[in-house]
């Protein structure tokens, strides 16, 4: 019998709001948002998936409520592709603009699933999927990206940040640098002095 998703839900995971958005070099993320995906199929597998959205989850949850599990449900989760494949094609397709699908919501949708998918193979196979990946580690290197602007953040907040993050463990960080408004050499200097702090919070 041929595996197939019968139900899915969708949740919204929001970040508290503090009034003081995240901003990188180029866009303002006002509040951290992803979609969590779980899905269900007839032989009783679970599968998780989860996606950032920077625009937003409105038309996310709105692409749901307009019918878009019409195009997942029935569909095998063991050909993931197949139907990653199909829920991409929907951005340049008639169906996508009558019912309101923006392209955003489309390919945040595609990944949850996509991943949801794996999870659901890995389960059916009884393996972690680094097993079926063909990888031998049992365990691999991280980092946590961190150091995001905000407004009236200063050196000594930063550092306090740095140090935070590495009480709670982590070792690597991707820090966030470049983001100052243009104004030549100065610009540069800033970038330089943030990264100092970065390593001067992170360091031993």
């Amino acid at each position: 019998m041929v595996q197939k998703i019968t139900k899915l839900q969708v949740f919204v995971l929001r970040a508290p709001d503090d009034g003081r958005p995240h901003w990188v070099s180029h866009f303002i993320a006002p509040r951290a948002s992803e979609i969590l995906v779980r899905l269900y199929t007839n032989e009783g597998i679970e599968g998780f998936g989860l996606a950032t959205s920077y625009a937003g989850v409105g038309q996310i949850v709105e692409a749901f409520r307009s019918g878009i599990d019409e195009q997942i449900l029935g569909i095998d989760p063991l050909a993931p592709e197949r139907l990653y494949q199909k829920l991409f094609a929907l951005t340049s397709q008639r169906l996508a603009h009558e019912r309101g699908w923006r392209r955003e919501a489309l390919i945040r949708i595609s990944a949850a699933v996509d991943i949801a998918c794996w999870d659901i193979i890995g389960k059916t196979a009884g393996l972690p999927l680094y097993r079926l990946f063909g990888g031998y580690r049992d365990c691999v290197p991280c980092y946590v990206t961190c150091a995001y602007y905000r407004d009236g953040k200063d050196l000594a907040e930063l550092r306090d940040e740095m140090q935070k993050l590495k009480a709670q463990g982590h070792r690597g960080f991707k820090a966030k640098a470049g983001g100052d408004r243009p104004c030549g050499r100065h610009e540069t200097s800033g970038a330089c002095s943030r990264c100092h702090w970065q390593r001067q919070g992170s360091d031993d």
